[in-house]
């Protein structure tokens, strides 16, 4: 009795993890580095990799360890020469400087940018970019 309700608890484990994940919108690796190819090409820093990373992470499910975001996406890119490679300290430091980075996307849009942030402009306009070239409705 005992082992059927450990299966019967790990059954709705299952069901609810792969509902979360239905709740992200799936995207071929061959759309994303299209996407992302075109949009590291309006960067005007490195750091602005945070952007792609919280697009990732929030809307399409990509893993939310930065060093695993990196490696993946050094994959994904192999053989694609880009000005700003993907970085980890990039990353960690623009999240670590910034705390509306930090959180969900959808929390930047109620976000009110303080006079002279020229951080979170540049951020917002990447990631918007990202979701539009992903046909995302953010």
């Amino acid at each position: 009795m005992m082992a059927e309700a450990m299966l019967a608890n790990k059954m709705v484990s299952a069901i609810e993890k792969q509902t979360y994940s239905c709740q992200k919108v799936q995207k071929s690796d061959d759309e994303v580095a299209k996407a992302v190819i075109a949009v590291v090409g309006l960067f005007g820093v490195g750091s602005q990799w945070t952007a792609v990373y919280r697009g990732l992470v929030d809307f399409c499910g990509w893993e939310s360890d930065i060093a695993a975001f990196c490696h993946r996406m050094d994959t994904l890119l192999n053989n694609v020469a880009l000005q700003y490679p993907c970085n980890y300290q990039a990353i960690q430091k623009t999240l670590s400087a910034n705390s509306i980075l930090r959180k969900d996307f959808k929390e930047w849009k109620k976000y009110k940018v303080p006079k002279g942030d020229r951080v979170f402009p540049r951020q917002l306009f990447i990631a918007e970019e990202l979701l539009k070239l992903l046909s995302i409705n953010a």
